[in-house]
């Protein structure tokens, strides 16, 4: 796997992840 596609994946799935808690945080409240 070439290091470009890796850190690609790698800040997808951190921006997925900071979505997901923004959505449960603002179902929470």
């Amino acid at each position: 796997m070439s290091t470009d596609l890796k850190f690609s994946l790698i800040t997808t799935l951190i921006v997925l992840g900071l979505i997901v808690a923004g959505g449960l945080t603002a179902a929470l409240h």
